[in-house]
Parts: C-alpha cells; structure tokens; sequence
C-alpha cells in the first residue's frame, strides 16, 4: 500500500484539500510505534466539520492505537481496581497511542481540572508518570504518543500552560471552499462510518508495509542539508517567539511581565522527529533507504510550527507582512479576515511586540505597527499560503452530528480491542 492509494480513495468521499494532512496522521503512527525517538504529539486543527476527524478515526485498526472520549485528572493514574484489575489508563496501555477525535472538548468542559491534566500530560511525555496515594505510590514508564483531531479553540484552551513547555505540534488542516464541498455532495452520499470502514484497512496496510520495510532495511539516518537545518532552526525558533506565553494587566491589556518564552530545544527536536518519519516513509514509498529529506517535508514542517500560532496572532502577521508600510492597530483590525477592534487588535500586537516579531514607532501621535526583519516577513509570505484558514467548512458528505461520528468511532475501537483479545 503506497500514500498515492490511499489519497486517490479518500479523494472518492471527501474533498482532499490538504496535500499532506494523511502523511501527518500516518506520520504519528509510524514514529511513535517503529521509531526510537521522543513521543510524537500531533493536533490536527481544523473548524467544526472539517474533515479531521475523518482523516484520524482509520487509525482504529492500527495496534496499539487506544481512542479515548473523555479526561479527567484521576484517568491517567486512579489507583482504582476492580476485582483486583487495575483501572488506571497507563497500567492498562502501557505503551503505544492515545487518540482523541476531539480533544477540544475534553480541555473545554472541565475548566477547573484541565491545568491538572495538562501537567499529568507533560509527565506522560517524558516517559515517567509517578503518583502519590494514600496508601503508597503507582508508577508507570513507557512511551505514548498522542494524535487529536481539534477545533481552533484549543489555541486559548492551551494559552495559559504553554510557558510551561508545549509538547504537542500542530498541524492546520487545509479547508475546502464551499463550491467544492457543494460539487462533491452532489456526486454522492456517504458517511463518516462508511469512509472509516473503508479507509482503515488501507492505513493498516500502509503501517504494516513501512514495518516491514524497516524489518527488511533497518532505520536509515536523518539526512539533511546545511540549507534544510536552517530552514528548520528558523522555524523552531519562529514558533517559540510566536506562541510565547505574555503576561497582561486585566484592565489594561497591557504587558505588566518579561515574556515567558520556552526554550527552543524541545520545539527543534519533535520537528527532527517529524522529518526523520517522514524520510523513513518516502524510503519505503521508493524502497530506497539512502533517500534523505526531501524540501516538501521542510516545507511541512514550516506549516506545523505556523500552526502553533493562535489564529488572531497569524492573521495580524500576515497582514503586515503584505504591507510596506507601518500599519495602525484600528487600520490592521479593518483588514479583510480580522474585523477585530483597536484595542482588541492591540491585544494580539503587544505579545507579537515583547518577543520581537513586529516592531512599532510613533507616526502622527500614535503608534504604527510593522515587520521589520526581512527574514520573518519572507518566512510569514511563504508559509500562510500553506494554512488558508476558511471558515466554514466541512470535509464530510453526510449529515450526522460529531456527537455521533464519535460514538460511531468508539465502538469501532471496542469491536476491534475485542477482536484483539480474541
């Protein structure tokens, strides 16, 4: 099974927009499951209806991959049994892949527990998760990875916890417009169950042909050139200033703290992890292991540290980045795709400002806002292209609710979890 199959039957249900939305999906399976590398965590972002969930819910099939509805801050680690079985999500999993078809909701609907989640995250990270009871201690080590199909709200469910280090990439899913959606219902009637059906076979097949391949071959290297490595330092270090965590007085909106940035380290190395599948994967398409990255893969890689940007953030760049001239927050917020107030605007500009990336001066008694470096400014024209966000959009030629794609999607993975155990 090659990536060229699986596009061309997707490409029979949905609209296919994305380019390389199922080489990321595939991606978080073949280097959290056949690579030794750190965890994988990819978001798959995209509005309400916009496919995402059914380019992820094929990965039922694979080993491993456990989807999971819902989160609190005693599912990781309860210390609960029943009947002398442990209850715990880690004890039973061990090892392999957490899958969410839409981890917004989870972080949404309980505010109180979800920084507690988010830190009981971070320490599935790294691999050690150690919890404290009553009566003693439970522990648990491996390696999970993550793969979530999420709306555009995860960017300020997620806002206030990343100065303490992001783990996950993002990765902006590429919309339809609505003429092609339109055009594509026309021609048929299919739902999200039929297309999972369908498709997860295939994406079985594709995991079970890389692993073969690296049984065959062994792991090539990562190769890259000296221009390519550039090219990825500048995006890692573009994605850190970018999402940088600023501290705001409430009434005024103003900065009141030195910008909590996180270091580069972690964000350069998940996307070393990111182009090392990715090559491993093109090695087993050409059956060739001494391929290396190619610039497409670069390319990807630019749009997931992009991503990581909130929207309002993005969209504030890109609209000085087409500028030549310094721009007023009232004049940038009246731009086509903002519609956002001065102060509101404002809001966005002075994080954008505290790390750097845009720049501002005094023109006519106030404040006129710009990019200054040329290399962000290239960097900004090139990549936007790449994360067209249009709204509304949807992926999907059936008429069913995500409630219930979600719980179609679950009891596919207990049929399966039981054929397992069979």
């Amino acid at each position: 099974m090659k990536m060229a199959e699986i596009k061309a039957e997707f490409e029979k249900y949905i609209v296919l927009k994305d380019k390389h939305v199922i080489e990321m999906v595939l991606a978080s399976i073949v280097g959290n499951l056949l690579i030794d590398r750190d965890p994988l965590w990819l978001f798959i972002v995209a509005p309400s209806s916009g496919g995402k969930s059914t380019v992820v819910a094929p990965i039922v099939s694979i080993p491993l991959v456990h989807f999971v509805d819902d989160l609190t801050e005693k599912t990781f680690l309860s210390g609960y049994k029943v009947k002398g079985r442990e209850m715990s999500l880690l004890k039973i999993i061990g090892s392999g892949i957490l899958a969410f078809s839409d981890f917004t909701s989870i972080l949404a609907k309980n505010p109180m527990s979800r920084g507690e989640i988010l830190g009981q995250l971070r320490l599935v990270y790294d691999g050690i998760f150690i919890k404290r009871t009553g009566t003693g201690s439970i522990e648990w080590r491996g390696k999970m990875g993550v793969i979530a199909a999420c709306t555009p709200d995860i960017y300020s469910l997620l806002e206030s916890s990343r100065s303490a280090g992001e783990r996950f990439i993002f990765y902006w899913m590429e919309q339809p417009t609505d003429d092609e959606i339109v055009d594509k219902q026309q021609q048929l009637k299919i739902s999200s169950k039929e297309i999972t059906s369908i498709m997860k076979e295939m994406y079985q097949e594709y995991y079970q042909g890389v692993s073969s391949w690296i049984d065959k071959n062994d792991i090539p290297e990562l190769k890259m050139t000296d221009e390519q490595r550039q090219k990825v330092r500048r995006a890692a270090i573009f994605c850190v200033n970018g999402k940088t965590t600023v501290r705001t007085d409430f009434k005024t909106g103003k900065p009141d703290a030195i910008p909590n940035k996180a270091g580069v380290g972690r964000d350069a190395k998940m996307f070393d992890t990111v182009l090392h599948t990715l090559q491993i994967m093109n090695c087993y398409e050409h059956d060739d292991s001494m391929l290396g990255v190619e610039d497409w893969m670069v390319d990807v890689v630019e749009k997931c540290a992009y991503s990581s940007i909130n929207r309002e953030r993005r969209k504030i760049m890109e609209i000085l980045a087409a500028h030549d001239s310094p721009m007023s927050a009232s004049d940038i917020g009246a731009c086509e795709g903002l519609g956002m107030e001065k102060d509101s605007v404002e809001k966005y500009l002075q994080p954008l400002h505290s790390v750097g990336l845009v720049k501002k001066k005094m023109i006519n008694n106030r404040f006129q806002w710009f990019v200054a470096d040329e290399e962000t400014r290239d960097f900004v024209e090139k990549v936007s292209g790449m994360v067209a966000d249009q709204t509304p959009a949807a992926g999907l030629e059936d008429d069913s609710t995500e409630e219930e794609d979600e719980l179609d999607l679950l009891e596919e993975f207990y049929r399966e979890s039981a054929k397992q155990e069979e």
